[in-house]
């Protein structure tokens, strides 16, 4: 039998950093801002092989999932509304794993197990997935809707589980939702209170449906819980939709991995965002400051990165540096970028790497743009043009939205964003795609532009090309 040094590993991760290490000399030595630099931090999981099975000594985190499943009065109009999203429950539920535990739980005003029926999770199997099932088309909906209620159930739910790791588990919930919460029952500001509670405690997904629920709310509740945000027009996509994320919630097993940031002596952190697969502002779990006080260090900040799967992240890094004449010249070190894993000892981690800096008088060099930070900075900008003519639309302004919708249509193009392109033909006729000449259709829906706002929150790889998603172009 092979020893355990001769076992593959159960995933391998890589991590690279991306840059143009040259900034220009400052004019004036003296000023206070520090020149600033941007660098793309791309980590990637794989598995090795097609399908590997673990290690027999590996034991891999379990699923634990919480569907949180709209049941206020909303849903019953039309009817086809509550039996698209039991059919989609359904489909959700014949994706978690055996042995995984899981909970239906209805939302409204307040919340109520569905199944099981007193609180706490059951374990998945055929038996309980069919009374889950059944349990599900015997509730019945009504009231109205406070969706932190539902977030707080869910984490109350997966308070006693032990952490994702050696025979912990990684913890995920699934909201589904018509509506957006009502002042009566929970204000924006109580919905943040409850959503900051929750934030490391699970990850969670949002799917909104019909075409009353608020943006701003589903977004918020992605983006704090490290979760995708969907639009979902054609209920019969669904099932398939809600299928979809639980799978790719229970895949993701690879936990505990840790990014950490080494500052030297001098360099000012500005920020730290994730902006792929989604776009989010980071904070770091933990600050070590200690090398600043005794002038040996600069800051050491250390990021959770949550349960991955085989799947690519991008973020993008900005950090300030003082200068010195001294150096003109001299590659220096800003920050070592490493990774480091509190998870399994099977996962096989990569080298740590530099973030690096160069001052120049050569315009040549520092005016170059590095690919990677080009993208994602294109795909920041498109997010902020779209907002920006979304603003336009509302307040009855087609010229001023128009020509910003032809802008963000160039952007889509130049960064290959194909999905967001599709989204923005059902607001424009594209007239010159080159120049972002565009029309706006006489007819806008309120969905299409609210589900065009949720798929700005997403990003594509430098290069890639999705696929249009189902049901093509209009």
């Amino acid at each position: 039998m092979a020893g355990q040094e001769d076992q593959e590993p159960a995933a391998s991760v890589a991590l690279e950093v991306s840059q143009v290490v040259e900034l220009p000399r400052p004019r004036s030595p003296g000023a206070a801002e520090a020149a600033r630099m941007y660098a793309v931090l791309t980590v990637t999981v794989r598995r090795p092989g097609a399908a590997p099975a673990p290690p027999e000594a590996t034991v891999r985190p379990r699923l634990a999932e919480v569907l949180l499943i709209d049941h206020s009065s909303s849903m019953v109009m039309p009817p086809s509304r509550l039996a698209a999203a039991r059919a989609a429950a359904v489909s959700a539920l014949a994706r978690i794993p055996d042995g995984s535990l899981f909970a239906l739980v209805a939302g409204g005003d307040r919340t109520a197990m569905i199944y099981p029926r007193r609180p706490g999770l059951a374990v998945a199997h055929a038996e309980s997935r069919a009374a889950a099932e059944a349990a599900l088309h015997d509730c019945t909906p009504g009231g109205g809707t406070a969706m932190g209620t539902w977030l707080e159930r869910a984490r109350h739910l997966f308070h006693d589980l032990p952490a994702a790791g050696a025979g912990g588990y990684v913890r995920h919930a699934l909201l589904l939702t018509d509506g957006k919460n009502e002042p009566g029952y929970e204000t924006r500001a109580e919905l943040r209170e409850r959503v900051e509670r929750c934030a490391g405690a699970f990850a969670c997904d949002v799917v909104g449906i019909g075409d009353a629920w608020e943006t701003e709310e589903l977004l918020l509740i992605g983006g704090a819980l490290g979760g995708r945000t969907r639009a979902v027009a054609d209920l019969t996509r669904l099932p398939e939709e809600l299928a979809a994320l639980t799978g790719r919630a229970a895949d993701r097993d690879v936990t505990g991995l840790r990014l950490r940031l080494y500052h030297r002596a001098g360099v000012r952190p500005y920020s730290f965002e994730q902006v792929h697969p989604t776009r989010s502002a980071l904070s770091p779990d933990h600050v070590d400051l200690s090398g600043v006080s005794t002038g040996a260090g600069g800051p050491v900040e250390e990021y959770g990165l949550g349960p991955c799967g085989a799947e690519t992240r991008a973020y993008l890094l900005c950090v300030g540096a003082p200068y010195d004449p001294a150096q003109l010249g001299k590659e220096l070190l800003l920050t070592e970028v490493e990774l480091d894993t509190d998870g399994p000892p099977t996962v096989e981690l990569p080298p740590a790497q530099p973030v690096l800096m160069r001052w120049t008088d050569d315009a040549d060099l520092y005016s170059r743009l590095d690919p990677q930070v080009t993208h994602y900075r294109h795909e920041e900008e498109l997010h902020r043009t779209f907002e920006e003519a979304c603003a336009e639309l509302k307040h009855g302004r087609r010229p001023a939205a128009e020509t910003l919708l032809g802008t963000a249509w160039r952007l889509a193009v130049e960064a290959g964003d194909t999905a967001m392109q599709e989204h923005l033909r059902r607001l424009v006729r594209v007239r010159d795609s080159g120049r972002g000449a565009v029309e706006l259709r006489d007819r806008i829906d309120r969905f299409d532009v609210e589900a065009a706002r949720i798929q700005s929150s997403t990003t594509v790889l430098p290069g890639a090309s999705p696929p249009p998603p189902p049901g093509g172009t209009p």
